[in-house]
């Protein structure tokens, strides 16, 4: 499957149909403003009855207010869900259903099969490891993510999926989460969430005038009793098109999240296997939560049952998986996969086992558990092999911390240094969960420790770089969710492309030549149309810094092009080094783009 392919086309649809959604607010507040206008018209004693649009050019200022009235009871509605659903991350969503959170410690089997799923996942989609949450009274096969961007992110899925799928049909389900946390899924969940409740609220609005106006022969109670009910009938009717909109929306997200679940996982088969048990399944993948239907257009599968469908078939799901799946062998297959056991056996998926991070509040090392602050070990990563500017770092961080964290920094920096240079950011992109949970001046403190200590040699290597701007990601998600791809073409961000491909090239050559070489074979695939000269760069990371945020704007086509050509600049020369998988990994993470095979993993 072509993700980026998929991407565009998802996007596409979705846009039509988010068009679909604003239309139908629309026609509900011009429905509303007839409604009004006509009541209105009608109240003035010993004047001939005028239609309603008449009523409002004769009264621009009353039509005005009463345009406004209306727009700001769904605005200020669908505002204050959105922050309330912004406000607490994904945690807070799953927390409301009921959703326990798995820690890092955990000694259960299944969870903690979870977690190392999960933290692959995250490595494997560039992203933060999201907080992870379980529905223990859940038997039915089910997952989602939820969050207003991947920095404040949760993965919640049912007990029934930990007790009844393997290691590789988990893992292709939460591929499938992912793909909503990378693609701007969550964010566009809560402003259909948003907008669904400030049209619930003009039908709750004309539901409670209805039952508290005055009735009787009490002068304008009838027309009072007419404008409450028409705001409560187009309010449902409004809510009910919304909600038909909302299902298509989620249906094409769903297709493109099956496709990224297997650019992400690299196994079809997963993913099938588990639609195919959830088919077998007598409660299949329906919630007993009578909330549900809140994150009805977030499941994995289909939560309850619905008049407007939120999910494509499965049968049809699996086909597209693999094309040869014939849909009159969907009740045997799915018998058979019920029959499968799930094993849990991890101890040949794991390795790199990084020491167990406790929580943001624990700062001394426990020798025991090997457990370590998160903001310990992104200090203690940050320390340099060169004994003179460690030495200078270490008295940056003695002014700066209490005596028991520097003593904390220091017997974690030897477990830093053995670590392999190609898994330094990969065990990063795993404390990330912990040290959200820092307040935001905690997080900005240590975004400015790591400047200090980054400059304590006046330079900045490649790991130093990619820190901190992976720091910097974390820091600005949390304060607004960018949508994670533009429309711009590769022609249109040219100069940012050269400075990338230079980049790397110089990261990656031994001498001048080589990494011209390169970088023309890569930007021969990212930029076709256009020959670029090969410059030397004399500030490769502010430039780099610089050009990054219009490289985020690329149409996703683009950045898939781009992508190709920077595995190809690495691997002109038949050799990965630190640096290159470094400054790879961490260019696709803050792009939104699935790494390429060639970096190494946890799993």
């Amino acid at each position: 499957m072509d993700f980026y392919s998929r991407q565009v086309e998802a996007r596409r649809q979705t846009r039509w149909l988010v068009l679909g959604f604003i239309l139908a607010l629309a026609a509900v507040v011009f429905a509303l403003d007839t409604v009004l206008f006509a009541l209105f018209a009608s109240a003035k004693a010993n004047e001939p009855v005028i239609a309603p649009f008449e009523y409002a050019a004769r009264n621009p200022g009353a039509a005005l207010f009463c345009t406004l009235i209306v727009l700001g009871a769904v605005g200020l509605a669908s505002m204050f869900k959105s922050l309330q659903l912004r406000s607490g991350g994904g945690g807070t969503v799953a927390r409301s259903l009921g959703g326990v959170r798995v820690e890092s410690d955990t000694a259960d089997l299944k969870r903690k099969r979870l977690r190392n799923i999960v933290e692959e996942m995250a490595i494997a989609a560039n992203v933060p490891v999201p907080e992870i949450y379980v529905l223990e009274h859940e038997t039915a096969i089910n997952a989602f993510a939820a969050g207003h961007t991947p920095a404040n992110a949760a993965v919640t899925v049912t007990q029934g999926a930990l007790d009844r799928l393997n290691r590789e049909q988990l893992q292709g389900v939460i591929g499938h989460e992912f793909s909503h946390v990378v693609n701007g899924d969550m964010r566009l969940n809560i402003q259909l969430m948003g907008w669904l409740f400030g049209l619930l609220v003009v039908a709750v609005i004309g539901r409670t005038i209805l039952r508290i106006a005055p009735r009787g022969g009490r002068k304008g109670g009838g027309a009072i009793l007419l404008a409450a009910f028409a705001m409560m009938a187009l309010g449902y009717i409004g809510l009910l098109a919304g909600r038909i909109l909302q299902a298509a929306v989620s249906r094409q997200r769903e297709r493109l999240a099956d496709a990224s679940a297997v650019q992400f996982t690299r196994n079809p088969g997963g993913l099938k296997e588990a639609l195919l048990k959830i088919a077998g399944l007598s409660e299949g993948s329906r919630l007993t939560n009578a909330d549900a239907e809140q994150v009805a257009h977030m499941l994995f599968a289909p939560g309850l049952k619905r008049l407007f469908a939120t999910h494509p078939p499965i049968g049809e799901r699996i086909r597209e998986l693999d094309p040869s799946f014939n849909i009159k062998t969907l009740p045997r297959l799915a018998e058979q996969a019920l029959g499968e056991g799930i094993g849990l056996d991890e101890s040949v998926h794991m390795s790199l086992a990084p020491p167990v991070l406790s929580q943001p509040d624990s700062h001394t090392p426990s020798p025991d558990s090997s457990s370590i602050s998160p903001r310990v070990w992104v200090l203690a990563m940050v320390l340099s092999h060169d004994e003179t500017v460690r030495n200078r770092q270490l008295i940056l961080l003695a002014n700066a911390l209490d005596p028991a964290d520097l003593a904390a920094i220091r017997q974690c920096a030897p477990l830093c240094q053995q670590l392999d240079p190609l898994l330094r950011l990969p065990s990063l992109l795993k404390v990330f969960p912990a040290l959200r949970r820092l307040s935001p001046q905690d997080r900005q403190s240590l975004r400015g420790l790591v400047d200090d200590l980054i400059m304590a040699d006046a330079k900045i290597d490649v790991f130093e770089f990619c820190l901190a701007q992976l720091l910097e990601t974390l820091l600005q998600d949390e304060l607004e969710a960018r949508t994670p791809h533009g429309g711009l073409s590769a022609e249109d961000a040219a100069s940012e492309l050269q400075i990338l491909f230079a980049t790397l090239a110089q990261a990656g050559a031994t001498d001048e030549r080589s990494a011209r070489m390169a970088y023309e074979s890569g930007m021969q695939m990212a930029l076709p149309a256009r020959q670029s000269s090969y410059v030397v760069l004399n500030d490769w990371p502010a430039q780099l810094g610089a050009a990054l945020p219009r490289l985020e704007k690329l149409h996703p086509l683009a950045k898939k092009a781009m992508i190709e050509g920077l595995v190809e600049t690495v691997a002109h020369d038949d050799v990965l080094n630190a640096s290159e998988a470094e400054l790879l990994r961490t260019v696709c993470a803050i792009l939104h783009c699935p790494p390429p095979r060639l970096l190494p993993a946890l799993a």
